[in-house]
């Protein structure tokens, strides 16, 4: 006949199993995010939770994967890549550059196609279980608008600033692209026009800037405050459970 101990200690082996069963990873939860130390880009230190891409997996976050290239640190994301100009261990920042403004000169900002959610205080993008967000004390979105007709500069009482540096516009497609301050409400969407990307800037609105001013502006960058879910199990949860 089982002791009571005995019968206590096989009832938890039961729930380790099927906690197990449930989370198959977590026994190798702490290894996959495992620091390895640091090493450079250029005079970028890279280290957890970043990592290169030719590291292993388990020196960084699946979400911080950068590459190095001639020297320079890449942050790619899903429409775009940006240049990595420093990170902050200590604040959680990375202030980012989008590629894109570096290599053609005739080309937009890439912008941010993820998720986002509106504080009070910051701007929150999701990407890869990981998120960004920047302090809106300081800085603002704008609207990249992609429309299919030319308009004048101000439409219901929205200023449309030309967002194309090349001296053809529009550019490509027969589309005219333009830069609209993040406060216009939908209601001054032009109908020919869609949002083709959010981008942040250092200024709090645009409508009174040159395309010149913006681009200046957006050269600057922005940098970004991280958080990210590490995904480990809470033994004191399955013991409780």
């Amino acid at each position: 006949m089982a002791t009571p101990k005995f019968a206590l200690f096989w009832l938890l082996l039961q729930l380790l199993a099927l906690a197990f069963s449930f989370f198959p990873h977590a026994c190798t939860a702490r290894n996959i995010n495992t620091p390895c130390g640091f090493t450079f880009c250029g005079n970028l230190n890279i280290s957890y939770p970043f990592r290169l891409k030719n590291q292993p997996r388990s020196c960084g976050h699946k979400g911080f994967e950068l590459v190095c290239d001639n020297n320079r640190a890449i942050f790619p994301m899903e429409r775009g890549s940006f240049y990595v100009q420093h990170i902050s261990y200590d604040n959680q920042t990375i202030h980012l550059v989008d590629v894109n403004l570096d290599i053609d000169r005739c080309s937009l900002p890439f912008g941010f196609p993820m998720r986002r959610k509106f504080y009070r205080i910051a701007i929150t993008y999701t990407y890869l279980h990981t998120e960004f967000y920047f302090d809106r004390s300081t800085y603002e979105e704008m609207f990249v608008m992609n429309c299919s007709m030319k308009i004048n500069k101000s439409w219901c009482g929205a200023n449309y600033i030309n967002a194309s540096r090349c001296s053809s516009f529009p550019p490509t497609n027969n589309n005219y692209f333009y830069f609209l301050d993040g406060g216009t409400p939908p209601s001054a969407f032009h109908p020919s026009c869609t949002v083709e990307a959010l981008v942040p800037i250092g200024v709090h609105n645009i409508s009174d800037l040159s395309t010149f001013d913006i681009y200046q502006k957006l050269m600057m960058g922005a940098p970004f405050f991280w958080s990210f879910e590490d995904g480990l199990l809470d033994w004191s949860s399955v013991v409780n459970l």
